[in-house]
């Protein structure tokens, strides 16, 4: 049965070029492979198909091995395959579950199956499968297209028997990663005539303040169109914690200042040195990896009506207040002359992040909406000349409240399947992730960005802004062919209007009671169905001078639902 096990799984994952690390054999080439653990104790291979999932953990230890899932990355509750080698060769393995700090308890029904186990002279390697969704729903966990929370545990010693596996001490953790992440498109890169353009921070002193937005400008030298076909987060070795995330954008600005602008840096959103852009071209944040442009796909940049300042925005995290963080981190675009057939684009979608975005204290839930209107997409279109686009890759963003971001996608009234959703939002792992497929939107489409907060333990309310310990609520969208709309936000504005509405705004907050139920229903339907302002910007969209800007929210009567492939 095992080597059944085997030649079905050979097929239903044909070898690839594959990912090895030094010093470890796999049983098959995989497209996919993780360190879980600082130590390095603890490598995780996989590949995956549309229905089943491959692992292969490879681990230092010649005693019982675990792996699996959480909701949370808590070590319980949780979805666990747990096994060992003995001494004389014999396998154990089970699917189990946790629920307290006590050995896992032996699923009812057994859906991770071991296809190869081995005890070598540095540990013991464990293979095996699993489906995506395995309809287990009272002792499993989905594995979906998000931030997978992966835990694992490891002990020094085999157990005497199923039921005595002793505890895991320190050797154990939790890891946020995509699982289900495509092929990044390393092997579509075919053009051979390529070059390199690094952004970067040089040699900046990091404020000792907990949060710092640091931004910096550059002028692009005259080079002739190019497309960028690949960029990557360049990390100042050490820095990796306290980099949190990158923006590049661009924007036209006066042609004689342009030549006394490169290399100058300031504090981002209150800089009088630098000019700010809103037209963002791409972004990186903690726990990304290199993205790749799809093969027919490139972002221009050198062409004549393509802007040649480019602004730098990093958000630095210091908890401890250190004074010694000295940085060089930024980002590195690969750029081809061996132009693609089509130039891609970015759009920014959801709140725009000021204190008008309110997430009342002691909630578990509570959900910020962002839209981005139908005239939006109609006007941008219509000024393209195209009848359609269509996403490739997104990135969703909030900061330390956010626990799940949907991008939802609506035309004519009726809400469409997902363009992606992530249950498992983890503030400290977001990349750009490309799509399964690729979504097409016509004109008069509409998207709205549902982001869900946890303030349980809070009693003011948290508001939205750049600091990490506010919030945003934002969607970043990879598309093609590009359009001249570059943003699509919204905010509430509670019916307060006027040349004062500012400074009302702000009071009605900081006078509200909290412990009143009845200003925090208030203050969720404001979010959800209340007044507020909706608008599209781009650096080339001409958004004529009766553009309504005032919106209203409405939801329909229910969420779209992804059909279960469960009976």
């Amino acid at each position: 049965m095992l080597k059944c096990l085997v030649f079905l799984l050979g097929a239903m994952f044909p070898g690839t070029f594959g990912i090895t690390k030094p010093g470890l054999k796999t049983t098959e080439p995989f497209d996919h492979v993780a360190q879980l653990d600082e130590r390095g104790m603890f490598t995780l291979f996989w590949n995956f198909n549309s229905t089943h999932i491959t692992f292969e953990a490879h681990v230092e230890t010649k005693g019982w091995v675990g792996l699996g899932f959480s909701g949370n990355g808590n070590m319980f509750p949780g979805d666990v395959a747990v096994g060992w080698v003995t001494d004389q060769g014999q396998t154990h393995f089970s699917d189990r579950h946790t629920t307290g700090h006590r050995t896992p308890d032996v699923d009812t029904s057994q859906d991770w199956f071991l296809l190869y186990a081995e005890e070598t002279s540095s540990g013991t390697v464990l293979k095996m499968v699993r489906k995506l969704q395995t309809c287990d729903n009272a002792e499993d966990i989905d594995i979906n297209n998000g931030t997978n929370r992966v835990i694992y545990a490891f002990g020094s010693e085999d157990p005497q028997n199923d039921r005595s596996i002793l505890y895991h001490g320190t050797t154990r953790g939790t890891k946020s990663l995509f699982l289900l992440n495509p092929d990044k498109g390393d092997g579509n890169i075919r053009e051979t005539k390529i070059k390199h353009f690094d952004f970067l921070n040089l040699n900046y002193m990091v404020p000792n303040d907990t949060t710092t937005y640091h931004c910096r400008a550059f002028i692009m030298p005259p080079l002739g169109k190019h497309h960028i076909i690949k960029y990557e987060a360049i990390i100042t070795p050490g820095n990796e914690k306290h980099v949190h995330h990158i923006l590049l954008s661009r924007c036209k600005v006066n042609p004689q200042s342009v030549s006394q602008l490169d290399g100058k840096s300031d504090v981002c959103f209150q800089s009088k040195t630098i000019p700010e852009c809103s037209d963002y071209i791409l972004g990186w944040a903690i726990g990304g990896e290199a993205f790749y442009f799809p093969p027919n796909v490139g972002f221009s940049v050198g062409a004549p009506e393509d802007p040649v300042y480019y602004h730098l925005e990093t958000h630095y995290d210091n908890p401890d207040g250190r004074a010694d963080i000295l940085d060089n981190s930024g980002i590195r675009i690969t750029l081809t002359s061996e132009l693609r057939p089509i130039d891609a684009g970015m759009l920014q979608m959801g709140i725009s992040f000021n204190y008008r975005q309110v997430i009342p204290p002691g909630q578990s839930n509570f959900i910020s909406r962002g839209h981005c209107r139908d005239t939006c997409t109609r006007l941008s279109m219509a000024q393209a000349n195209i009848t359609e686009f269509k996403i490739f890759g997104v990135l969703q963003h909030s900061h330390v409240a956010g626990v799940r971001i949907t991008t939802r996608h609506f035309r004519d009234g009726r809400e469409l399947p997902l363009i992606i959703t992530d249950p498992n939002y983890d503030f400290n792992f977001q990349d750009f992730r490309k799509l399964p497929e690729e979504i097409a939107v016509h004109p008069g489409d509409s998207f709205r960005v549902d982001c869900h907060y946890n303030t349980v333990g809070k009693t003011q309310p948290v508001l939205g802004g750049v600091a990490t310990t506010q919030e945003m609520c934002m969607s970043f969208a990879y598309y093609y062919p590009r359009i001249p709309m570059a943003n699509c936000m919204s905010m509430p504005n509670y019916g307060i209007y006027g040349d004062d509405a500012e400074t009302r705004t702000w009071q009605m907050i900081q006078n509200a009671d909290w412990t009143n139920k009845t200003v925090v229903d208030w203050f969720t339907q404001q979010q959800n169905t209340g007044p507020g302002y909706a608008w599209c910007s781009g650096d080339s969209l001409k958004v004529p001078d009766d553009f309504n800007y005032l919106f209203t929210g409405n939801l329909p009567p229910h969420d779209f639902i992804e059909p279960s492939k469960c009976p």
